[in-house]
């Protein structure tokens, strides 16, 4: 019996001294990884579907690298977790023609691998443009991990990352008729509406955004000579993004204004000046609106900082070169949340027209594109 006790004994021993031997292998594996800050995705469009799209990747080192992953998911941005590609969503052809990290590889559809120096501390920009939007409105996720090198970054899968230097996720708003929503971790909700929004974007579906501007004339809804005709788009925003988010406004007339069905220029121009009576202009006021009720609305929702709008003149910023104002590649910023997260506030966009004597006849209209980002 003694000695069966010994050889238990000793038995045991060597379990422990395997299992310390094991856990001393297991544990450096478990440390984590430093975040990345100030990072964020902004899209040139984020209409489900549109294609190609250019997805601007910005974001703040903490060590320094040679390479970074983004790899864009259904589920979440856990890093290490499952990850399904949005259906629908197409990385494999993108590229890059930003200075320094032009080497651009897909992984998979989903994954890209992005070559170049990054220093620590750094804040990097990087474009990635020839990307396809998901199918469907909805939320989806980016997770960024920098890496020592390309090679390292080569080996990457979504639940087996390898050893990677710093990493970070962004949610990324998808909309669908300038409709966007999303609230899982990293969260940032948008909607736009034809009526005053609900709590939580809820009423948002009820009344598309759409306008017809003009005045009764025999049961005809058309712009009169001497008269602004003018309506209401009301958006509501809510995010948990540390630095806050911004709205842009991109229109998809290459002129800016109003154009007739077929034609190239606008005839009914944006606004540069105040839109009178007797000009042939349209332009856009912005204005406060009454914050939901059933929630406690928090944060700001204002005009962004820099920006031609007010709540006295209609105007509509455009510029002939196409590099800043609502045909540029991200459209203006119009809106944002003071760099700071905001819930369930709300603003309102009052479109107004005008036409004069020597306005053609037809049909005109604009698509514009609201687009939100949040910096997570």
């Amino acid at each position: 019996m003694g000695s069966l006790g010994v050889l238990f004994g000793q038995k045991a021993r060597y379990i422990a001294g395997a299992i310390a031997l094991l856990l001393a292998m297991i544990l450096p594996t478990l440390v984590s990884a430093d975040q990345i800050t100030s990072r964020s995705v902004e899209l040139s469009s984020s209409s489900a579907q549109a294609t190609p799209v250019t997805y601007q990747v910005k974001f703040t080192s903490v060590g320094a690298a040679g390479a970074f992953v983004i790899d864009f998911c259904d589920e979440s941005p856990l890093i290490g977790s499952t990850c399904t590609p949005p259906t629908g969503f197409s990385a494999s052809a993108a590229n890059s023609s930003t200075v320094g990290f032009t080497d651009v590889s897909a992984l998979d559809a989903n994954t890209l691998v992005v070559t170049g120096t990054i220093g620590a501390s750094t804040a990097i920009t990087v474009d990635l443009d020839d990307i396809t939007n998901p199918d469907d409105a909805g939320t989806i996720y980016a997770r960024i991990l920098t890496y020592a090198n390309d090679t390292t970054a080569d080996a990457y899968t979504s639940t087996t990352p390898g050893t990677y230097v710093d990493d970070g996720g962004v949610a990324i708003p998808i909309t669908d008729t300038a409709s966007v929503s999303g609230a899982v971790l990293e969260a940032l909700q948008f909607c736009v509406s034809g009526a005053t929004i609900t709590a939580n974007c809820a009423s948002a579906d009820a009344t598309a955004p759409v306008l017809r501007l003009g005045e009764d004339v025999g049961g005809v809804v058309a712009l009169q000579p001497g008269t602004i005709s003018e309506g209401d788009i009301f958006t509501q925003i809510s995010t948990n993004a540390a630095s806050g988010a911004v709205v842009t406004l991109k229109s998809n007339n290459e002129c800016g204004g109003l154009k007739r069905v077929g034609e190239t220029v606008c005839d009914i121009a944006p606004a540069a000046t105040a839109v009178t009576g007797t000009s042939s202009t349209f332009g856009m006021k912005i204005f406060s609106d009454t914050d939901p009720g059933g929630v406690t609305p928090s944060g700001t929702f204002q005009i962004a900082g820099g920006s031609i709008y007010d709540g006295t003149d209609f105007l509509f910023n455009f510029d002939d070169g196409d590099t800043t104002g609502v045909t540029s590649t991200y459209g203006d910023p119009i809106l944002n949340t003071n760099s700071l997260p905001a819930y369930n506030k709300n603003m309102r966009l009052n479109f107004g027209a005008s036409a004069n004597v020597n306005t053609p006849a037809g049909n005109y209209a604009t698509d514009l594109s609201l687009i939100a980002t949040g910096t997570f």
